[in-house]
């Protein structure tokens, strides 16, 4: 699926799990004049920590996302990470253009 969003945050990076995996959030608001908008927390993991370099806050971007969830001691977890982003501009940036798909560790 794909939104259209403006950047508010974008976090520092992390190591994550065992296997030391990379990782940065951020935050993105919708794009509407609502007095009260939305906003999600996505997370970006592994090589595609990289593509973030090419964004700031306030870049208005077309973000490419999963949803998961997970079933663990009989509660649900929700993860939502990006595949891809695209500023409105038209630039784009992707670790990986050719699957959306990637193997997480939950």
């Amino acid at each position: 699926m794909n939104f259209e969003w403006v950047i508010t945050v974008i976090g520092n990076e992390e190591t994550v799990w065992q296997n030391n995996l990379r990782k940065i959030t951020f935050v993105m608001e919708e794009l509407s004049e609502k007095e009260f908008k939305s906003s999600i927390a996505i997370d970006i993991f592994g090589d595609r920590v990289d593509m973030m370099k090419d964004f700031n806050v306030w870049d208005k971007v077309n973000a490419y996302l999963n949803f998961r969830a997970k079933e663990s001691n009989n509660r649900w977890w929700n993860s939502i990470s990006a595949w891809r982003l695209e500023r409105l501009d038209g630039v784009s940036t992707s670790s990986a253009p050719q699957s959306q798909s990637e193997d997480l560790p939950f």
